[in-house]
């Protein structure tokens, strides 16, 4: 007798079972296709994204990204873009009659040149200031290294001579870089361990990494500079908790460099002399003050009108370097110099500001560093072309003509945007 299969035994004798057949609507199942569909193409595009190459990848990526979203100090960076624009266009008018005259480059070789540096700068800051800032205490030795060696190297046949001074390497300046150096330098080691600060074995330290570099710069020579340098440095070290008793041998120690540098330096002891009295030897050592003052002079209160100078016209040496200040206090005349003045001002202060609300020791003496930079290498410029220094070769920041020092000061100022992105929101103003 042969037995039907049934639902009991079909799994046992391999029948296969029937299925039941559906007692859905029609309409729930094309409801219960849609949303499998719409699951799908969720699936797809959450595939899609995590392939996109927009997505952070790494660490470094990711914090990037968060930096970028962070809110950064907007009257800085509206007064750099001011300042920058400003200063192309006293350059164009600075550097024309050179290139006017020289048949190999043009009338706007200098411009356009320095448009394309400040093009550079602009991207370059802008990405620095994405970068945490704290990631520069890994790169300071190093960074200190790299600019050492490059120092080095300007005094071998690599090094490129001008003027009486060996500064370039492949024509860069490698002293722009080692400012920045310095700064990170001192504001990692500063911060790391504040006692080294207030310690004469500390200071030691610090002042033997800031004279392997002055000796290497008065050797080119480049003893503004060295100046620049010097001051950084003891304002950080200052502002980082050196006791003040220590200026008494920083000062001793400061007459003594400079008296040493007066007897053995001639090209710092006849320009100390000129500068006493430049009209001594007017045309010839004292030429380049002389005709800087009469520029100014010739200025008034007004000035001539853009582009009306006559003391660019092949009298005032370097119109476009170090002495642009004058050729803008002969076209501008006094208003006019007054307000970049003015934008000037308020630019150091601004980044005075964010060194005060900074997030931590390192950012604090990092931004005053830069800013310290800037405020001096202005003054001191300032000071040359008005004959209350000697002659240095102090340029002009955001204004003379000069690639490696336009981008390195833009780069510089990338990080004090940065800093500002990391201000608490207890210290915003």
């Amino acid at each position: 007798m042969v037995s039907l299969p049934t639902a009991s035994n079909t799994k046992r004798r391999g029948f296969p079972r029937r299925r039941a057949a559906s007692r859905r609507s029609p309409k729930k199942a094309q409801a219960q296709s849609r949303q499998n569909s719409r699951g799908k193409r969720r699936v797809r595009r959450s595939r899609a994204q995590a392939r996109s190459p927009m997505q952070p990848r790494n660490a470094f990526q990711l914090g990037l990204l968060e930096q970028s979203k962070k809110k950064f100090d907007a009257p800085l960076l509206l007064i750099t873009v001011m300042l920058l624009v400003v200063g192309l266009i006293a350059l164009l008018s600075a550097s024309y009659p050179k290139g006017y005259y020289s048949s190999e480059i043009g009338p706007f070789y200098y411009f356009i040149r320095q448009l394309g540096m400040a093009a550079v700068g602009l991207v370059l800051m802008w990405g620095v200031s994405c970068i945490d800032y704290t990631i520069y205490k890994r790169w300071a030795f190093i960074l200190y290294f790299i600019s050492f060696v490059m120092l080095v190297l300007v005094l071998t046949p690599l090094g490129t001579s001008l003027n009486n001074a060996q500064r370039w390497l492949f024509g860069f300046q490698p002293s722009e870089v080692a400012k920045l150096a310095i700064i990170l330098l001192f504001s990692t080691m500063a911060s790391a361990r504040p006692e080294s600060v207030r310690s004469v074995k500390g200071l030691l330290v610090y002042v033997a990494l800031i004279g392997i570099y002055i000796l290497l710069l008065a050797m080119e020579p480049h003893m503004s500079a060295s100046m620049i340098l010097i001051v950084i440095g003891f304002v950080i070290l200052f502002v980082a908790g050196m006791h003040v008793w220590f200026l008494v041998p920083i000062g001793i120690g400061g007459v003594i460099i400079a008296v040493i540098a007066y007897f053995t330096l001639n090209h710092v002891q006849e320009r100390i002399n000129i500068f006493l009295n430049p009209f001594l030897d007017a045309k010839d050592t004292g030429y380049q003050s002389v005709q800087s003052l009469i520029a100014i002079g010739s200025g008034g209160a007004f000035g001539l009108g853009l582009g009306q100078s006559r003391q660019k016209f092949l009298y005032l040496p370097e119109p476009m370097n170090d002495f642009i200040f004058s050729v803008i206090c002969e076209e501008m005349g006094f208003v006019g110099a007054a307000l970049i003045l003015v934008l000037f001002a308020y630019f150091v202060y601004r980044g005075f500001s964010i060194a005060r609300r900074a997030a931590d020791r390192f950012g604090c003496l990092l931004a005053t560093g830069i800013t310290m930079q800037f405020a001096f290498q202005i003054l001191l410029n300032l000071a040359v072309v008005t004959g209350l220094f000697p002659v240095t070769g102090a340029s002009l920041p955001l204004f003379s003509y000069g690639g490696t020092a336009l981008v390195m000061q833009l780069v510089e100022i990338g990080i004090l945007l940065n800093i500002s992105r990391n201000i608490p929101p207890s210290k915003k103003e």
